[in-house]
Formats: C-alpha cells, structure tokens, sequence
C-alpha cells in the first residue's frame, strides 16, 4: 500500500528511474566511508557523493529538491527506489555504524543534502556521526528515543537549541525494515489550521521549558516558545511533546491543549523501505513512530542551510559540521 500524504501538495514522491538506480549504484560501490574525523577524507567523500547525485538524479527530482530548499518550497519529499547496499550486516545492536558496512546508502544521503545544504551533527549525540544509525541499541530498547522500540509522539528534533543552531531539516533513509513499521508525520500547517486562535498565541509565547532529549549526553534545557514566526513571516515549530515543560499555568494549559489536539489528528504514516528516502523540515513537520517488534534500521542525516552560525558561535574552523551542543546553548 503506498504511503499518504501530508497534504495533497505537501510531500511529493518521486521514484528513480531503474537504469539511473543501476547506474548509480555501480558508482557508489566504489566509493569508501572515511573517518569523520578526518575533515579532508569527509570533504572529499561528500563532494564525490554530490557528483554522482547530480550525474544520476533525473531532471524532474532535481527540481523538486530545488524547489523543497527554498524558504517557501514544500515541506518534505519522500525518494523512492533510490541506490542501497546490495549487503548489509545485521543491524547494530551498539548504535554504531558497522565497519563492515558499504557506503552506498551513505553516499546517497550525502549526495542528496550536501548539493544544496551542510550536513552538521553533535559532538554530544551519536559521537558526532554524520549519519546516525536508528535502529534498537541494547539496554535502550524501552526508551522513548531513536535507540528504542517504544512509541514515540509526533515531536521535532533537538528542540532545547535556538533555531540557528539545531538542524533546519532531517533526512531518513530505509536500510531494512522487517515489520513495515511507518514513520508518522505531521505538518505544521494542519497543527495550525486545527488549532483555536488563542493556542497560538500562547504557543508562540516564550513560557515553555525545551530539555535537551535523552539521545543527547548533556543536561540542558531552555526556556522560548513551541511556535514562532520567521522574518518572512512563516510560522515554525520546535518541541518535544512528550516531554516539553511549563513555566507557569499558561503554558501548562497550553501543553494539555497542543497534546489532546495532536490526539483528534491523524497522523500520515510513510512506510520506509530499503532505498526509500523521507526529507522534511525540521521546524515544519513533525514526525514520530508508534511501538514496533522486529528488525528495523534507518539511517539519519540533519541538514542547516549554513553551518556559519554554529562556527561562530563554537570557535570551531572553516570546515567544521560536529559541534558542541553544550556550546550553543
């Protein structure tokens, strides 16, 4: 059964030609996952990884992808039957990425973000990989958490950080996804179309405690609003609601509101197989995922428009993508 929509215009698919997947994949195969750590090796990885996207995506994806990256372009794009490791090992019970494993489905995510944005992670979540791997981490598999199996509420990522320096956009690509289990997502436009007038304007109010997710290795929190708008004037979101906090009686019948109202949504449910690829704006969508038993592994990239905010504000170099959360707050 092929996955809904978010809206009939919001989240447009596009599925990759078979001579063009072929041919990319071929290319990919001989391409090696470098050490992060080595800030050439990763530059010259990425770059090779945005050739072969732009060599092998067809015309009407990259326009898509050009469209999605403009302030007022939709809101997410679901890929379909995109390159992936022809083998894969068994899912990684640690959390980390297997030594054993080719870069195919890397070198896709890499080509697919960085033509037109930055990848960028957190020194303190995931030991600053690029490109996380979801999928169950023994001794966390009951956590409300990227490491766990337990349902997980529609939320946004890294929301305790200010909107310059958490990830503008998030990429989930499928490895291997035994029980079909769905990402759900929600766009903002339908929270914002169901909400009454007076919960926006106490969401957009700064009255609510952000704290830092349990995938993160600091204690923070932050104080600002759930919604807000930008310069141009688009409302934007960045909470937790399983776990966002109030400040004072305002905010905590605002809380009580925003979760019975995500309660009477339905949320859309994208079923992520291997070589599927689910892009969407961090601050613009919501996405989480219901309980689920078996073998499921999907890898997961953020993205920003500009890394030079988090260089100024960490002292980090030119060349720089893992930061500091600590040093962002």
């Amino acid at each position: 059964m092929p996955p809904t929509l978010l809206q009939p215009t919001a989240l447009r698919r596009i599925s990759l030609p078979q001579a063009a997947r072929k041919a990319w994949l071929r290319e990919a195969l001989a391409l090696t996952f470098p050490d992060p750590l080595n800030l050439t090796g990763w530059r010259d990885f990425v770059d090779a990884s945005v050739a072969l996207a732009q060599r092998h995506l067809p015309a009407d994806a990259q326009e898509a992808m050009a469209a999605f990256f403009m302030p007022e372009g939709s809101d997410a794009l679901l890929f379909e039957k995109l390159p992936v490791d022809p083998r894969l090992p068994r899912p990684p019970k640690d959390g980390k990425r297997p030594a054993s494993k080719t870069a195919v489905s890397e070198a896709v995510i890499a080509g697919l973000i960085e033509g037109r944005a930055s990848i960028l992670s957190y020194v303190n979540e995931k030991s600053g990989a690029p490109i996380h791997e979801i999928t169950p981490v023994a001794g966390s598999e009951h956590t409300t958490s990227s490491a766990g199996r337990a349902p997980f509420a529609c939320h946004t990522d890294a929301a305790f950080l200010a909107p310059r320096f958490s990830p503008r956009g998030l990429l989930l690509f499928g490895l291997l996804n035994e029980p079909s289990a769905p990402t759900a997502v929600l766009s903002l436009d339908r929270i914002l179309a169901a909400a009454p007038p007076g919960l926006v304007r106490s969401l957009e109010k700064p009255v609510f405690r952000h704290p830092s997710p349990s995938s993160f290795e600091i204690a923070a929190a932050v104080t600002a609003p759930i919604v807000w708008r930008d310069a141009a004037g688009i409302f934007r979101i960045a909470v937790q609601t399983h776990a966002v906090q109030p400040v004072n009686d305002e905010a905590r019948e605002a809380i009580a509101q925003l979760r019975a109202l995500l309660d009477t949504l339905e949320t859309e449910r994208v079923v992520l197989g291997p070589g599927d690829a689910l892009m969407f704006k961090n601050d613009r969508v919501l996405h989480g995922r219901d309980a689920f038993s078996g073998e499921r592994w999907l890898q997961r990239a953020y993205f920003t428009d500009s890394l030079a905010p988090l260089r100024e504000r960490t002292g980090e170099p030119r060349n720089a993508f893992v930061f500091d959360a600590a040093k962002l707050l």
